[in-house]
């Protein structure tokens, strides 16, 4: 007879993803084909999302972040920033900017230096990556991060991942 051995693994996820939303400002310059949280079990949830670009190459990319930490009675702004995109894919010299990349560049196509001549893609980017990541970055709270794309110095997109640590 043979030994059945049974373990019991549990993973410990201190970050929950609530809510993603995508945004166009400009249906003609680019849309999103997809844009989705999709929980598979209790234990591992995913994001992905891709956006289809119109009008191609992408030559300049500026790009705003703002972490927001939300309260039920106040708001309060912890990080905001701006970088060159283009610049930031060459060089990687913003701090804060190299920790928000670190937290999806692994399942992103955004890996290279512009021109872009192709969509963006974000595939199934695990919730418990992401924890893992900023586990020791950030208290504990309900969470807003908000990413605005811009080109030619038009805003074009935005995506807000509602987030609880």
């Amino acid at each position: 007879m043979r030994n059945a051995y049974y373990y019991n693994i549990y993973t410990s996820v201190n970050l929950e993803f609530n809510n993603v939303k995508c945004l166009t400002h400009d249906k003609e310059y680019l849309e999103y084909e997809y844009c989705f949280l999709k929980s598979i079990n209790r234990t591992y949830k995913y994001f992905s999302l891709k956006t289809m670009i119109h009008q191609l190459p992408v030559r300049s990319v500026k790009v705003e972040f703002k972490i927001i930490r939300r309260d039920t009675r106040n708001i309060f702004e912890q990080i905001k920033g701006s970088i060159n995109g283009c610049k930031f894919l060459k060089n990687g010299q913003n701090p804060i900017a190299r920790f928000l990349f670190s937290t999806f560049a692994s399942y992103s196509n955004i890996n290279h230096t512009c021109p872009y001549n192709h969509d963006i893609i974000l595939e199934k980017l695990p919730v418990q990556y992401v924890s893992n990541v900023i586990q020791n970055f950030i208290p504990d709270g309900p969470y807003l991060l908000n990413i605005s794309w811009y080109t030619e110095n038009i805003a074009r997109a935005d995506v807000i991942v509602y987030f609880t640590k």
